[in-house]
């Protein structure tokens, strides 16, 4: 386990980044766009924390103590003084210490992944990879699309950070699954919460194709 300590700004928000996964941001207050603009000109990264208590305006909010680091990939200015960005998932981190609260918040932070080299049988990795393709397949076949093959990623530790991002559960269970130092417990965790979720999404589908068919 390689833990390296940094100091790092933080963007509470009402979401979870997962590592390997963007997000999209439409920054307009002036605090924020202070910190992506420092970010900007260090060509340095931000922290993305799920709120605790309080809210994305306005005062400055308590967040979680895990998140994840934030790499900008694209930036636009736009009238208004409004900045629109993409920002990539990179790693986990945990706060240990807040330092700094205005204007933003600048936390000392532990990054890195605690469960690097995780052994998961390869029964088990292949009853996950099924369960994740099904939902995959699922979730094309409502939007009128499909695939022979979904693509997962081979690695562990990647796997359970993109099931938890793909799944759609609320902010306080994918906190969780961030928040859990074990890839096996999380990836458990997102083989559940999927195969719950095909069993509603066959029901679903199938509904939907015999309304398409009573139509003909």
């Amino acid at each position: 386990m390689t833990i390296e300590i940094r100091k790092l700004p933080l963007f509470p928000l009402h979401t979870v980044l997962f590592p390997g996964s963007t997000i999209p941001l439409n920054i307009f207050e002036d605090r924020y766009k202070q910190m992506i603009n420092d970010c900007r000109e260090a060509d340095s990264m931000f922290g993305v924390v799920l709120i605790k208590e309080g809210e994305e305006v306005g005062e400055p909010s308590i967040p979680h103590r895990v998140g994840t680091v934030a790499k900008i990939t694209n930036l636009r200015e736009v009238s208004g003084g409004r900045i629109y960005i993409s920002a990539l998932g990179t790693e986990r981190f945990q706060i240990t210490e807040i330092e700094q609260d205005t204007p933003y918040l600048i936390a000392a932070v532990e990054v890195g992944e605690p469960d690097e080299n995780p052994y998961i049988p390869e029964s088990e990795m292949s009853l996950i990879k099924e369960a994740a393709s099904a939902h995959v397949k699922h979730l094309l076949s409502i939007r009128g699309g499909w695939v022979a093959h979904a693509r997962t990623p081979s690695n562990p530790v990647e796997l359970s950070y993109f099931l938890a991002q793909l799944l759609q559960i609320d902010l306080a269970k994918k906190q969780d699954i961030l928040g859990n130092t074990s890839c096996r417990e999380r990836l458990t965790t997102c083989k559940n919460h999927l195969e719950r979720a095909n069993t509603n999404l066959s029901v679903q589908t199938g509904l939907e194709v015999k309304l398409r068919f009573s139509r003909h």
